[in-house]
């Protein structure tokens, strides 16, 4: 109180006033350097980044310096190269396409040709037809095979570790098939447990959340949220997840009003932090190499700040 009642005094002098007000203008400056040291892009401690691509997914998960594998290709080449330039991935040892619709897969031609790429992993649903045909052009150009994974399947590459947990069985008939046959995708880098889920609806959401021991399994610190924050969202599904941080890949001033606002709040009701790339930019989800994945694992997402228009 003696100080406050102090400061209110000086402030009344002309002198004293343009004393303080360097002082913040000083202490202001500094902070902006500290937190550019500390924003520098990508942190060093990155694990996995939603790219900044537009109106679509792409998905990096580090599994060794220089290395990672790509999860969906985003719409846009261009931007696509420049977010895996960023991060200084030079080898991608798997691309998995989580489906088939352009604003996951028309970014490939960004990466085959121009980087050491091992393989192209798919589902069984070859929907729609005219993207499953240029994928394959586009392998094959590159001497890339292309490969089928399905529920069940496995890999492992360095830090990366990552199971398909569904389609078990195929969806037909529904608002989307190839949505809802998206690859649902649980990956594990240094002790994080990411759920990528491409553009699964609700009902896609349902059929995995009823498959045997789903409860434990959908269980992750990162929830990649379906389908750019679509309003086709299960709650439940969303509640299983109990993921700290939410990413939603999604393009800016969007036509379909994605993210939508009851997905946004179901988010926030179950207990995650939601970044966004048409707001925050590129995001990246860090953890410090050789976390064993305890329940003290100390994850974080960073915000790039976006680069992009619309």
């Amino acid at each position: 109180l003696v100080v406050a009642v102090a400061a209110l005094a000086l402030l009344r002098r002309r002198g004293a006033r343009r004393i303080v007000a360097a002082a913040l203008a000083g202490l202001l400056a500094a902070r902006c350097t500290v937190i550019e040291r500390v924003a520098a892009w990508p942190p060093p401690d990155w694990q996995v980044v939603a790219c900044e691509v537009g109106q679509g997914d792409a998905l990096v998960l580090r599994t060794g310096p220089g290395q990672a594998v790509l999860v969906d290709a985003g719409p846009d080449p261009a931007r696509l190269t420049r977010c895996l330039d960023d991060l200084g991935v030079r080898e991608l040892p798997a691309i998995i396409l989580s489906h088939l619709h352009a604003d996951h897969v028309n970014g490939l031609p960004g990466v085959l040709g121009g980087r050491r790429v091992g393989e192209v992993l798919v589902g069984e649903l070859r929907e729609p037809a005219g993207q499953w045909r240029l994928v394959r052009r586009w392998a094959g150009q590159a001497a890339v095979p292309v490969r089928t994974i399905t529920a069940d399947s496995q890999g492992h590459v360095g830090a990366l570790r990552w199971t398909v947990l569904a389609p078990r069985t195929l969806l037909h008939g529904t608002d989307s098939d190839a949505n809802n046959d998206s690859l649902v995708i649980l990956a594990r880098v240094h002790g994080v447990r990411v759920l990528l889920t491409g553009d699964v609806e609700a009902v896609g959401q349902q059929a995995a959340l009823g498959a045997p021991g789903a409860a434990a399994a959908l269980r992750a610190d990162v929830l990649k949220v379906a389908h750019h924050g679509s309003a086709d969202q299960d709650p439940d599904f969303l509640r299983a997840v109990r993921a700290r941080y939410a990413l939603i890949s999604v393009g800016v001033g969007n036509d379909y009003g994605h993210p939508a606002a009851a997905t946004l709040r179901a988010l926030r009701a179950a207990g995650a932090a939601v970044g966004r790339t048409d707001r925050d930019g590129a995001l990246a989800v860090t953890a410090p190499a050789g976390s064993d994945g305890g329940p003290s694992v100390a994850a974080s997402v960073v915000r790039r700040g976006p680069r992009d228009g619309p």
